[in-house]
């Protein structure tokens, strides 16, 4: 899921608001906690970005035997994706 600009600093706005109404965190300036939560967010949808492209490298060098062996690319896709993910620690 692609998020923009404008949708991450909004969801990181109600996460850091749900956070603070139920007691969860305290926090003496939410502009700035807001603006790391914008921070860390965009930074992990970078790091799936660059999971996404080491997947579609490794399936295009199997893109002739997954099409001999009628395997569905996007299935194969997400379960590469899902494996690779666990092994660096990627939380998807």
């Amino acid at each position: 899921m692609r998020l923009n600009k404008q949708q991450i600093e909004h969801l990181a706005f109600y996460v850091i608001k749900g956070l603070l109404a139920e007691k969860l965190i305290v926090s003496d300036n939410r502009e700035k906690t807001v603006a790391d939560v914008q921070i860390i967010i965009s930074q992990e949808l970078e790091r799936e970005d660059l999971l996404d492209e080491k997947v579609k490298e490794i399936l295009k060098d199997k893109l002739g035997e997954i099409r001999n062996s009628n395997i569905d690319y996007y299935e194969l896709f997400r379960m590469v994706k899902t494996k690779l993910a666990e092994q660096e620690g990627l939380v998807l």
